[in-house]
């Protein structure tokens, strides 16, 4: 009887303290090794909604173009100067109807003819319609427009919609203050201004050759003005001459000085509908992936940078339909470029582009070719 007692007893015997812990630490370690790969299948994930979200914005240029016969411009511009509600119209509010934003278009379209007191730089969340208070087209978030891995997913600048996805500029800089009479810049998919329409017949590299759109970050708050991530960093020289020192001095200062926060342009995608410039709405090919946009001149003159959160490069959409990865470490110095010295890139260039593998993916008409995985 007595050993069945013992027996009993030490049957009921719990776990020490350093067994415990052991257990623990096992576990821990588990979740270590899982944690990871967890993370990475939810990027996994988030990236192939960014792909398929540029595939959407890729299958919406060329219904576009079905229906018009052309490209949309940086900027609408119909009735500049006197029209101040459309000439500041981007490229993303006239694929509106091309990915189920119909009614957005529509109110786009109405400005100012049925009397919408409403600009793509108005904040408000409702703007006036004939006495009566309506929603303004620009405002809120179109998840079309915005990459799942990107950290700023709610509206920066009073209620407008954020935008993750830029169109392809060319590898030529841009000054905002030139005249609109005449578009000279003339390398990537769009014009700055609806006086010059580009076209498919237009992308003379072809159009698994050329880049239609690509990701770039967006400012996440006017006191928190990153010069990589969606920020804008001052330069010392002027972008619109874009000697090769400026670019060498963008390419090696990734944390150059910030532009001040006290002016709005430095926001990156934060105006959804906004073609003030290229700063919210456009890339230059120019510095490889995840370099900060330059700016001289507090953004009077800016090139601007592709950047994502996917870790490594970019997503990019081809003007063929397809969307590739490309790496931050992708070819961006043409086999001559070391020789330009303080050469000017002035604007109005042709042939290759100065800007190795990537500048060929930006320009449609340098009769070059790419090869990328």
């Amino acid at each position: 009887m007595k050993n069945r007692v013992r027996l009993y007893r030490q049957s009921k015997r719990g776990f020490t303290l350093v067994e415990l812990l052991v257990v623990i630490a096992i576990i821990g370690i588990l979740i270590g090794l899982l944690l990871p790969a967890v993370q990475a299948a939810r990027e996994a994930a988030r990236r192939m909604q960014c792909s398929n979200n540029l595939k959407q914005l890729g299958l919406a240029l060329h219904n576009m173009h079905d229906a018009q016969g052309h490209f949309p411009s940086l900027a609408y511009q119909k009735g500049y100067p006197t029209d101040g509600f459309h000439w500041r119209v981007g490229w993303a509010p006239f694929l509106f109807p091309y990915f189920e934003q119909s009614s957005r278009f529509t109110t786009v379209m109405q400005i100012p003819e049925q009397g919408i007191n409403c600009a793509p730089y108005n904040t408000n969340a409702t703007v006036t319609h004939n006495g009566a208070e309506v929603v303004n087209p620009y405002a809120g978030n179109i998840t079309t427009l915005l990459c799942p891995s990107e950290q700023v997913n709610e509206p920066v600048d009073g209620a407008l919609g954020v935008i993750s996805y830029r169109i392809n500029l060319g590898d030529e800089t841009y000054n905002n203050t030139a005249s609109y009479t005449k578009d000279i810049l003339n390398r990537g998919i769009t014009s700055r201004g609806d006086q010059v329409t580009i076209k498919m017949g237009s992308i003379i590299d072809g159009t698994s050759n050329t880049a239609a759109f690509t990701e770039s970050t967006i400012s996440p708050s006017r006191a928190q003005i990153l010069s990589l991530k969606g920020g804008v960093a001052q330069s010392s020289a002027d972008v619109y001459r874009m000697p090769i020192s400026l670019v060498e001095e963008c390419r090696n200062n990734r944390n150059g000085s910030e532009v001040g926060t006290a002016y709005t342009m430095s926001l990156r995608g934060t105006r959804i509908g906004d073609a003030y410039g290229p700063i919210y709405n456009a890339v230059h090919w120019v510095l490889p992936p995840n370099s900060p946009t330059c700016s001289y001149n507090n953004n009077e003159f800016a090139f601007c940078a592709a950047s994502s959160y996917h870790s490594g490069g970019v997503q990019v959409a081809m003007c063929d339909g397809s969307v590739r990865f490309v790496s931050d470490t992708v070819d961006c110095k043409r086999e001559d470029y070391n020789n330009l010295a303080t050469s000017t890139l002035t604007v109005g260039n042709s042939g290759k582009s100065y800007f190795g593998v990537w500048g060929a993916i930006g320009t449609r008409n340098g009769s070059e070719t790419i090869a990328l995985p």
